[in-house]
């Protein structure tokens, strides 16, 4: 790694999710590698506290744990905490850091995470997101809630080239998948994603599409991430992250047979959504024997997800 480009990784936490920390981090200290030392940041909303002695396992792990404030009523709606901290993380590392790596707190590290390491002439690395859910297809007409997205920020269709979906193969226009970024935090591109987020969230012409359906609340965080992107990058800035980077592990074996792994051992960085809450959870991936072993420890330390999100 060049020694220009300094590292720092971070996420957002809070009280409940001691063991979906203690994963994310463990993983990278045991597996990262070369990279397995990177200073780790964890952003905790202001006035929580985390349960004691994982909290202490935490900083025995050379992890940093940041107190962030975010406006009440913002913080109730989905994934605004995760877009205010890493706005606030970026604004942190601007003067210390090359370049932030942001990721789901729901994750783990299997091996060095390379390309963490921007070109030079990259501002910001992503993956697309899984499936296509509220994205815009590519070659359709654009969807209403696009027109009043690509309206609010002043940006063009034109603006949003074509991206596959990772699982389903669907072509979108551009459409980030917020569980990965690593960014250049000089470009400032984390801060607009809360700006964007925070200003929009509540307006009434967004609300419509809520109360139509509530995936529009759910990804409309994603929708502010793909603006902010739109204006402060342009298309070479980009970097497509490679495919083992963000792997959905909870949807191993619907990814196609081409982009599947032959086992969980062979991926970069992953990511869980309800995998841990299945009884069943060993019998829907490939792994090896080891790493089962090391799920099963982490597991030890107490329920992935707090008892009331199940």
């Amino acid at each position: 790694m060049p020694s220009q480009q300094k590292i720092i990784f971070g996420f957002v936490s809070g009280r409940g999710y001691e063991v979906q920390s203690l994963m994310l981090v463990r993983s990278l200290r045991q597996f990262g590698e070369e990279l397995s030392n990177l200073p780790v940041w964890i952003f905790i909303p202001e006035g929580q506290i985390l349960d004691s002695r994982k909290e202490q396992a935490l900083l025995n792990l050379q992890t940093e744990i940041i107190p962030f404030k975010i406006e009440e009523t913002f913080r109730k709606f989905p994934f605004a905490l995760k877009a205010v901290a890493a706005a606030q993380a970026e604004k942190l590392a601007e003067n210390h850091h090359n370049i932030l790596a942001w990721h789901d707190r729901t994750g783990m590290i299997r091996h060095a995470p390379k390309a963490f390491n921007l070109p030079v002439d990259k501002d910001i690395g992503f993956r697309p997101t899984d499936i296509a859910n509220i994205g815009p297809r590519f070659n359709h007409p654009l969807p209403l809630f696009w027109q009043k997205i690509c309206d609010h920020y002043n940006i063009s269709i034109d603006q949003l080239p074509e991206i596959t979906t990772i699982i389903d193969r669907i072509k979108l226009h551009l459409y980030v998948n917020a569980g990965l970024l690593v960014v250049r935090p000089e470009k400032q591109v984390l801060r607009k994603w809360a700006e964007n987020f925070q200003k929009t969230y509540a307006q009434l012409e967004f609300k419509r599409f809520y109360q139509e359906n509530q995936r529009y609340a759910i990804f409309m965080h994603q929708a502010a991430l793909t603006a902010a992107v739109v204006m402060k990058t342009n298309s070479e800035e980009r970097l497509i992250l490679p495919e083992n980077y963000l792997f959905s592990v909870d949807n191993f074996l619907e990814y196609p047979e081409e982009l599947r792994p032959d086992s969980l051992d062979e991926i970069i960085t992953g990511r869980f959504h309800d995998f841990f809450a299945l009884d069943n959870w060993e019998n829907l991936i490939i792994a090896s024997e080891d790493l089962i072993d090391w799920f099963k420890t982490q597991l030890n330390e107490g329920p992935y997800w707090p008892v009331q999100n199940k």
